[in-house]
């Protein structure tokens, strides 16, 4: 029985290892303070900070927000309201850059969540579509999946990068964008290179939790190899066991 214990024992270590990403996935609380929901679309959710900053966040369905005294889900924003909050996410809200509204864009490939669209001033580019949004195309609601080539859609296009904010007392050179209304689908535009040129107001801070930092994706793998390899050592010495294992002498039968 103790080769069944041992056993037991081994699976535990590796499925632990096996879990170890998500045990050790980052979460982020940002304090924000009487901020304008600017754009919202599934867990998508744009706002506008009092310092002028509009900063996109991703949301999960399960977090909360309390306005007039009523428990509000992120699907239940909607752009006007003013909340105060501290937002916990599993990564850092991403700046906004910019936002542009493209009139007439063609539908060029889609790729998982991804769309392709070729505006009207040439530029092919890749964008983000927000999770269950519903696209416009002649007067009908359609899904991504449901898009075709060449198909005609009127976007706003949300410019964002990542925020690399450690707190510094530097000097404020981003300009904060214009947040015109929305016209047509919204679309995230994720290409721009991180940032460390702002500072953190003293209204809005990022706390950054357990992250994944310290234990990359390599050592995760190495500690997987490491633990699979004990088990084929393990499992192999109890089979060399059991073969060649010492089998007891004959009881001498009593006279």
């Amino acid at each position: 029985m103790n080769h069944q214990r041992a056993f037991r024992s081994l699976f535990a270590l590796m499925l632990c290892a096996l879990l170890a990403p998500a045990l050790w996935a980052q979460q982020v609380e940002t304090k924000v303070v009487n901020a304008d929901v600017v754009y919202v679309e599934g867990s998508i959710v744009v706002l506008k900070l009092t310092n002028g900053d509009v900063k996109q966040f991703e949301i999960p369905d399960s977090y909360r927000f309390t306005i007039d005294g009523k428990d509000v889900t992120v699907r239940e924003l909607t752009p006007g309201m003013t909340l105060s909050a501290t937002i916990v996410t599993s990564a850092a809200p991403r700046l906004v850059d910019m936002v542009r509204v493209v009139d007439v864009g063609t539908v060029w490939k889609i790729a998982g969540s991804n769309l392709l669209l070729k505006t009207p001033d040439g530029e092919n580019k890749m964008y983000r579509v927000p999770s269950g949004e519903k696209i416009i195309i002649e007067g009908k609601e359609k899904n991504l999946d449901q898009l075709h080539e060449g198909d005609k859609i009127t976007a706003t296009v949300v410019t964002t990068r990542a925020s690399e904010e450690t707190g510094k007392a530097v000097a404020a050179v981003h300009q904060p964008p214009a947040t015109p209304a929305r016209v047509g689908v919204l679309l995230i535009d994720e290409g721009a290179k991180p940032t460390t040129d702002r500072a953190t107001p003293a209204n809005e801070t990022v706390t950054p939790g357990n992250s994944a930092g310290t234990w990359g994706a390599s050592s995760i793998i190495l500690l997987v190899v490491v633990l699979l390899a004990i088990g084929a050592l393990v499992l192999l010495a109890f089979r060399r066991r059991k073969k060649t294992g010492v089998t007891k002498p004959p009881a001498v039968p009593m006279h």
